[in-house]
């Protein structure tokens, strides 16, 4: 669905690369490549955020892992929506049992 890559390029426009930074993820996986992660690794966060507004989803399950995915896509929707009016549901976690 070319949605989807469209919709994650206009938010990563929208999104500063400090905040990618500090995800514990990118974090982790950039220490175990010799600090050499790549565009990719750093950028899906933000991908992971469009998958999830463009169906402007409301609740989202997720496991513990992925909470601070969510709170990125929640970040973005409040800033898009302050920049642009309201458009996107900030999306609530529901958190899965595993």
């Amino acid at each position: 669905v070319p949605e989807h890559a469209e919709l994650a390029w206009i938010l990563g426009c929208l999104t500063n690369v400090p905040r990618l930074l500090r995800l514990p993820q990118w974090k982790m996986k950039c220490a175990s490549q010799n600090n050499e992660g790549t565009v990719g690794l750093l950028t899906y966060p933000v991908l992971q955020a469009a998958d999830i507004l463009l169906y402007k989803s409301t609740h989202v399950p997720v496991g513990e892992d992925q909470v601070l995915h969510l709170e990125l896509a929640q970040d973005i929707a409040q800033h898009f929506n302050k920049k642009y009016g309201e458009f996107f549901p900030v999306p609530k976690a529901i958190l899965s049992e595993l």
